[in-house]
């Protein structure tokens, strides 16, 4: 008698369901039943279980998956793969197992955010030095043209930035509105990150390409290492 066919929805489906729980036993039975690796979610951004699991931090599952062949660059309805979804996560084991497994350190989705953007913006110094370690691009840009640099510095993150510029970032890089680093995080009214990143020879005459207005740094009697008192921008966001 032959067997019976398989439900190819209901068990993509199930294995869904288990590798978003961290159901690896679960995930192991239904892969053994015939369970396909790569089985899009329709109704949740076409996450396969690899995905899904990875954006979870189930790190047992994810191995499973990828052992029984899951496509490593498979990617969801918004163009990220598990990678850019572990790395949004700030799930630095899960980036380090899927970097051990050849994922795509350059991937990005179709916002352009790259891995190394999606691990500045959780605020993980210790994934983002992972990456880099790993070789993942520093002047990499997302869709507005920001390097990781000039995101980190609109953001405030200071550590990022410090770290960003020892690993030997472009302090001038532009995004396509002409800000730089420095302009982003003046805009943003980020003080420490200005001082910053004048202590590390930011062009003050940097405009930006919207408004082209200069950067104001004023002198502060107070600091004698980094005088700086204020600094104003008078410029729109400009894609930050």
């Amino acid at each position: 008698m032959a067997a019976p066919a398989v439900n190819v929805d209901a068990m993509g489906a199930a294995l869904w369901e288990a590798a978003n729980e961290g159901a690896t036993a679960e995930a192991r039975r239904l892969l053994d039943a015939g369970a396909p690796c790569d089985w899009k979610h329709a109704a949740a951004d076409d996450d396969t279980a690899l995905v899904r699991a990875a954006a979870g931090g189930h790190s047992d599952t994810v191995e499973l998956l990828l052992d029984r062949g899951a496509d490593l660059e498979a990617k969801d309805h918004f163009g990220s793969t598990a990678l850019v979804r572990a790395a949004a996560g700030g799930h630095k084991d899960m980036v380090e197992l899927l970097a051990d497994r050849g994922a795509d350190l350059e991937a990005r989705s179709l916002h352009g955010s790259t891995v190394l953007i999606g691990a500045l913006r959780c605020g993980c110094k210790e994934m983002v030095e992972l990456l880099l370690d790993r070789g993942a691009s520093l002047e990499a840009k997302d869709r507005n043209g920001n390097t990781a640099l000039v995101r980190a510095a609109a953001g405030g993150h200071t550590d990022m930035v410090e770290l960003l510029l020892d690993r030997g970032a472009d302090l001038e890089a532009k995004n396509r509105f002409g800000a730089t680093a420095l302009i982003a995080a003046a805009t943003k009214g980020h003080v420490e990150a200005v001082k910053l990143l004048l202590d590390r020879g930011a062009d003050v005459e940097a405009k930006n390409a919207v408004k082209q207005q200069k950067l104001l740094v004023l002198q502060n009697p107070r600091c004698s290492v980094a005088p700086i008192a204020s600094v104003a921008v008078e410029a729109e966001h400009g894609g930050f």
